[in-house]
């Protein structure tokens, strides 16, 4: 059953899995973009994601006095890599876009060319990186709007749990947001699970106390193996509490130690929200050009993804299977709005399927199948993977809510940069 990746990100009777990268490099040539966009989704074939992230990088003057750790190179625009990425791979994109960055005409042309050109439907809307700059690009209400007249378009936005810590308002930011048309939040990365635990908590009492509709919050997790890109994310404006920082850096396998600390931090964030009511995702950033530091994220995804499934409580299974490079990106229904799936509903009838199965388990999704059919399962030639979730019970009995259209935006002044 066809679930796109809007689809998959507004049902929020189901749980979200996305896998960050950054673009190449400005100028790269349309082959050299396609043999970046092979690579990553060979890599990355056998990880069953709804979809992946294409971040926005920034020079970001401002953001701090600290010099940047890793010297800032333009890289090439995220709705043309995302287009890339979907032809290689029949996957949807989330975009990351700095709308504080350019003039508002320069704005307009960008945004009409990545939906009409590139058709990219899903966007994350990011402020300026210092409220003590003067930016001359749109504000985030300003955006809002344009996208909420785009029907087959949906946005969210970023979550930064840390502000909550020094501001104690980002509950009320989030809900503002969602009064804008968001339709969900996606974090910083996750280093202190202590934030994110105060901010769930009472965004959902918020919302319980307005009686709104809490938006998906998707936390984003990314592995450190080197002291570079330890310094990197805590430049990035991420809390690393220091005997997180030493265990990960005084460790011998340091990237493997801040896998596992981070799967710690997942779990304790899961158990301790439990209840809140807010619809929660899982988010891996791959950014990394360090073999080490790209294969410890391919397991933090998978690890966490098995939490976040084992935490719903309800039977769960992956099934992979070998289709067309050519036919459409497919995905088993677990609650999606368009065909509820009925409880204990058996899968559409697979030809041939290659399946590894793993029944509520953590890990072991490969488990039956050798490491040279594991190999088959990349893309190559005319093979491409599509990956398919379904619960054994669907959440909510197999019924899920219809999707409202995106209110319109109230009119208040004074925030959204």
């Amino acid at each position: 059953m066809d679930v796109g990746l809007v689809d998959a990100l507004c049902d929020y009777s189901r749980p979200v899995f996305l896998f960050g990268l950054t673009p190449p490099l400005e100028g790269a040539t349309q082959d050299e973009l396609k043999e970046t966009a092979r690579k990553f989704v060979e890599r990355s074939a056998t990880l069953a994601t709804d979809g992946f992230i294409v971040y926005d990088i920034q020079e970001e003057k401002g953001r701090t006095p600290e010099p940047r750790p890793f010297p800032f190179r333009k890289l090439d625009d995220p709705s043309h890599f995302a287009k890339v990425l979907k032809d290689v791979s029949g996957k949807e994109s989330v975009v990351y876009k700095c709308v504080a960055e350019s003039d508002p005409g320069g704005f307009d042309g960008w945004l009409n060319k990545a939906i009409d050109d590139y058709g990219v439907n899903a966007y994350n809307l990011v402020g300026g990186a210092s409220s003590a700059n003067q930016y001359s690009g749109p504000t985030i209400p300003d955006v809002a709007a344009k996208l909420n007249k785009r029907k087959q378009c949906a946005h969210g936005g970023v979550t930064i749990a840390e502000r909550h810590v020094k501001k104690g308002n980002e509950h009320e930011t989030l809900v503002k947001k969602g009064e804008l048309g968001m339709r969900w939040f996606i974090s910083q990365a996750i280093y202190d699970p202590e934030p994110m635990i105060k901010l769930l908590k009472e965004y959902g009492a918020l919302c319980r106390q307005r009686n709104i509709e809490p938006k998906r919050v998707v936390l984003t997790f990314a592995p450190c193996g080197r002291e570079k890109t330890m310094r990197f994310i805590k430049w990035l404006g991420v809390t690393v509490p220091e005997n997180v920082e030493r265990e990960i850096l005084d460790a011998e396998d340091k990237v493997g130690k801040s896998v596992d600390l981070l799967c710690a931090m997942c779990k304790k964030i899961l158990d301790e929200t439990k209840g809140c009511g807010v619809p929660l995702g899982i988010s891996v950033e791959s950014v990394s050009i360090f073999k080490n530091e790209i294969n410890a994220a391919h397991e933090l995804f998978r690890r966490t993804q098995s939490m976040l499934l084992d935490f719903l409580g309800e039977p769960w299974l992956v099934q992979y299977k070998l289709v067309s490079k050519g036919a459409k990106r497919t995905s088993f229904d677990y609650g999606s709005r368009k065909s509820p799936a009925s409880p204990g509903a058996a899968l559409p009838p697979v030809k041939e399927p290659k399946v590894a199965k793993k029944e509520g388990g953590n890990g072991g999704l490969f488990e039956g199948l050798s490491e040279e059919e594991q190999k088959k399962l990349g893309i190559a030639g005319a093979v491409g993977v599509v990956v398919g979730f379904i619960l054994g019970a669907v959440l909510g009995g197999g019924k899920s809510k219809p999707i409202a259209p995106a209110p319109e935006p109230p009119k208040k002044k004074g925030w959204g940069k």
